[in-house]
């Protein structure tokens, strides 16, 4: 099934991790960049996604949610630059045992349930993360791929095609899926890496 490709790329670390999000050049490799994303290490995670590079323009804002059984259920809502709801995600933990699995809603779209591919690559990543921080680097470097459905239906994948590399590809086959969305969570898959 082939879809549209964008490439989330991980551009600096420390306590305010930069994203840069690009379209695929036709040859699997990042094109044209779309948008930027700062992603602060608090205790409250909140990321921004903007149109340039110099952070002016805001498309997205991802907060932690606080309303009652959502923010047990999807944990954050990302909002438009006008402050509307695109949706909201997070992981499903009783869903998560073997495979983590996440869950995206969008509004007026439906539900999207997206699990872990591998059930061994998971329990690698999940043994060696047990490890310490030298565990957690470890963890890291085991592929990270994730289908995700809607309505039975693969709707888009976030896959880690290389070990030593942050860098994922977002492949969107369903053309409803709003890609502001999308781009908010694979950047909170990937700092959220469970």
């Amino acid at each position: 099934m082939t879809g549209t490709t964008y490439h989330v790329r991980k551009v600096s670390l420390g306590f305010k991790r930069k994203y840069r999000i690009a379209a695929d050049d036709g040859t699997g490799r990042p094109g044209e960049p779309l948008a930027y994303g700062d992603k602060a290490l608090t205790v409250a995670d909140e990321l921004m996604i903007y149109r340039d590079e110099q952070r002016i323009e805001k498309l997205v804002s991802l907060r932690e949610s606080s309303k009652g059984w959502l923010a047990a259920l999807t944990g954050f809502e990302a909002f438009d630059g006008d402050e509307r709801l695109l949706g909201s995600f997070g992981v499903l933990v009783r869903r998560s045992l073997q495979r983590t699995t996440w869950q995206c809603d969008q509004p007026g779209l439906g539900r999207f349930i997206g699990t872990e591919r591998s059930v061994g690559a998971a329990r690698v990543r999940r043994l060696l993360g047990f490890g310490g921080a030298g565990g957690q680097i470890a963890g890291a470097l085991v592929k990270y791929h994730f289908d995700f459905e809607r309505d039975g239906i693969q709707a888009f994948t976030l896959e880690k095609p290389k070990v030593f590399d942050d860098w994922y590809k977002l492949t969107v086959q369903d053309d409803d899926a709003d890609r502001l969305l999308l781009f908010a969570l694979a950047i909170t898959m990937e700092a959220r890496r469970s």
